[in-house]
């Protein structure tokens, strides 16, 4: 009997019914309500972290929110904290305190949500800003990656900077040598760049 109320407690906080969920199977639900069972299985541990691998990449916006908002109030009341992997930086934006860009496995520029998003200095972080799309007509739709010079791109993470064959600033050292991780202005706010001081 604890157990069911358990349950049925975890499934309130993420906004379902237990009566609509209860013993069915995963096809016979939603793709929303899938997501935040599994959301409603991980708090029944009680845990002090979640790692959050795409959680809204497979909903519409509406419950994009939702999930978000439960995250959200999930942290606040309850202490959990996220490690959440995205590759949408508005949500990104909207859930995370730090985040951190990663570029064929390395970590390119790490900080405070609001100063690398809103100060990018790591070419590859600047491209993934330009190809939000804006509901601006007159804009266009961002900026793409430049094409990859396959030649340069072969073997080239071993020795230089993994970003170097699709760089629109990139130089020779860029090529031969792993870009400095250097620390900005603003407090916690790294960069991997050969031209980070620039």
């Amino acid at each position: 009997h604890e157990a069911r109320q358990r349950i049925e407690a975890a499934l309130h906080t993420v906004g379902l019914r237990p009566d609509d969920v209860l013993g069915k199977h995963p096809h016979q639900v939603s793709g929303g309500q899938r997501q935040r069972i599994m959301i409603a299985r991980a708090c029944l541990m009680e845990p002090k972290l979640i790692v959050a691998d795409e959680p809204v990449s497979m909903v519409d916006a509406s419950l994009r929110s939702t999930i978000l908002d439960i995250m959200l109030r999930m942290r606040d009341e309850n202490g959990i904290s996220f490690l959440y992997i995205t590759h949408d930086l508005s949500t990104a934006y909207q859930i995370c305190d730090d985040i951190h860009i990663f570029y064929q496995g390395a970590q390119v520029e790490s900080g405070a949500v609001d100063a690398v998003l809103g100060n990018a200095k790591h070419p590859y972080t600047q491209l993934l800003l330009a190809s939000i799309p804006e509901p601006d007509p007159e804009r266009g739709w961002g900026t793409q990656l430049p094409p990859t010079d396959e030649a340069d791109n072969a073997g080239n993470a071993a020795f230089g900077c993994p970003f170097y064959p699709r760089c629109p600033r990139r130089m020779e050292c860029c090529k031969t040598s792993p870009p400095p991780r250097v620390t900005l202005d603003t407090p916690g706010h790294h960069v991997a760049c050969h031209q980070s001081g620039k």
